[in-house]
């Protein structure tokens, strides 16, 4: 057999839905993600980040070294983007294998949501982890796809799901949810009983749970060998002290109300608009419609009904299991990926009703007219997202540029001198996010008007960005700095006088006082 015939071959033999998938997800995410791809755009994080090893053991991610090895861990803009794609795209033939999306369409529409729904653009603003992400959804897709396939597969998904939470701990709530939409397409199919239905169930539950134990007790190993504790990062530290048992009601509830806020609250913590209310809205009537009409046909057999809707109010709680993973703080939008799940388990209700007499010709149609205007939203919101932090980068350009020019003015000023730059510069000096649509995606991960947010960030961006060499001084030298009567007695940049020759150093005062470095800083600067 020849290499065409081989590939032919393989070619043949993967079924149409999880190969439209992919390529639909490949192709939407390159003209939706296109300007992130193209453009290299940092955020606070990225201005240290275009070559980084990502050693972040300390915040409990022992396994994006290795993930993140795809691009030498320098921030490839197009590279690292076709890379994201390729596993995101995996991701969702596996997703639409998984779900029993068969037909073209709806398949097509599953892998063209997956790659446009928008915390993937809050992802890609972390550019530098974007590929090593992406990855880690693939993980969590394949950790379910390998468990519903005998002993060693079950076995396979428990280590698939360990290194997936050990890139990004927030990709469990994908296999979570997954698993549940898995469970809820079995309850709408006629060939499947309650046994094997109940069986399987259970399987996925075992390797979620066993998945959650392998990683812990490998992040345990891991921070014992390099004798390191958990960074104070989204209370991680904190965790490590043991779970606060006592919160988990309000956790549950906290994390309910925050996947009603994300798809019904227009500007609730993310970028819901008129337009998407509504068209989620929408789909929730017809997904009613198709739930019940199907269970009319299937014979209103109690187990299947009992299980659907049990699967179904799970699964707000599922696909945010980040705020239970993390219950000090709010999960942000990059932890908030596994809520595309809604829209796929929307299309399995479309794949299980279409074609039913009782819907008319016109409702799944309609249905999927919806979701094709969501897409639009989506492909608004992703370059929303990436114009504002275009612009907050201009800006910050044009304001660390100035400054650079008012230091090498500086009467007495010799190249190779130290640069002290005392305090953050003021939000107020940058104005680059005044557009008033801005404000919908606003997010520390999307800077309203500058990247320059914490002391260091300048210093990074002089030395990273504008190619200018310098040292940030030691924390004893700054607070030294910022003590002394000269200091006290300059006026507040951009002011004349602000940039002045102190001890054979240039010093800028930007602030009245010097913050010193928080521990979750000084950690963050030696992780390992």
């Amino acid at each position: 057999m020849t290499i065409d015939q081989r590939v032919r071959a393989l070619w043949q033999r993967t079924p149409h839905g999880p190969r439209t998938a992919f390529f639909a997800c490949v192709i939407t995410g390159l003209l939706v993600h296109l300007y992130a791809f193209t453009n290299l755009i940092p955020n606070s994080d990225g201005l240290s980040r275009l070559y980084d090893l990502q050693q972040m053991t300390i915040s409990g991610r022992w396994f994006l070294h290795c993930a993140s090895v795809f691009h030498s861990f320098t921030q490839m803009p197009m590279a690292i983007g076709l890379l994201s794609l390729l596993f995101l795209g995996l991701a969702a033939a596996l997703t639409a294998d998984l779900l029993g999306l068969d037909s073209r369409v709806l398949a097509g529409l599953g892998g063209a949501v997956m790659a446009a729904f928008p915390c993937l653009g809050y992802t890609f603003l972390y550019l530098f982890t974007a590929s090593a992400y992406c990855f880690a959804i693939l993980l969590a897709a394949l950790s379910v796809w390998l468990a519903r396939r005998g002993r060693l597969g079950w076995l396979l998904g428990i280590c698939a799901l360990a290194l997936s939470m050990g890139t990004y701990q927030a990709y469990a709530a994908y296999a979570i949810g997954l698993s549940l939409a898995v469970v809820f397409r079995e309850t709408l199919c006629p060939e499947a009983g309650f046994r094997g239905t109940l069986s399987l169930g259970l399987r996925l539950v075992g390797m979620l749970a066993a998945g959650a134990v392998l990683y812990y007790a490998v992040l345990l190993v891991f921070l014992r060998v390099k004798n390191l504790e958990l960074l104070s990062y989204l209370g991680m530290d904190e965790a490590s002290a043991g779970y606060p048992i006592e919160k988990l009601p309000g956790l549950i509830l906290a994390a309910y109300k925050q996947v009603i806020a994300f798809f019904f609250l227009p500007s609730a913590h993310g970028f819901a608009t008129a337009v998407m209310v509504t068209g989620n809205l929408l789909l929730l009537l017809s997904g009613l419609r198709c739930f019940l009409l199907r269970h009319k046909t299937l014979g209103w057999e109690p187990w299947r009904l009992a299980g659907g809707l049990a699967m179904l109010a799970l699964l707000p709680l599922g696909i945010n299991f980040g705020q239970i993973l993390s219950p000090y703080a709010v999960p942000t939008p990059i932890m908030k990926y596994a809520f595309v799940l809604v829209y796929l388990a929307a299309l399995v209700l479309l794949a299980q009703a279409d074609g039913l007499s009782e819907l008319g010709r016109g409702e799944v149609p309609a249905a999927l007219a919806v979701m094709a205007i969501l897409l639009g939203s989506f492909l608004n919101t992703n370059n929303l997202l990436y114009t504002a932090s275009a612009q907050a980068h201009r800006a910050t350009e044009s304001y660390a540029t100035r400054l650079l020019a008012r230091i090498e003015d500086c009467p007495d000023y010799q190249p190779g001198m130290e640069i002290a730059i005392v305090g953050a510069v003021p939000q107020e000096q940058i104005m680059g996010g005044r557009a008033e649509s801005f404000r919908r995606v606003e997010h520390y991960s999307v800077p309203a008007g500058t990247v320059l947010t914490l002391n260091k960030h300048i210093y990074y961006y002089l030395e990273q960005w504008l190619n200018f060499p310098v040292e940030e001084l030691d924390e004893g030298t700054m607070k030294a700095i910022a003590a002394s009567p000269a200091f006290q007695a300059m006026p507040l940049y951009p002011a004349q006088g602000s940039v002045q020759v102190l001890d054979g150093r240039v010093v800028v005062r930007m602030a009245q006082t010097y913050t010193p470095k928080s521990d979750y800083e000084l950690a963050y600067e030696n992780r390992r």
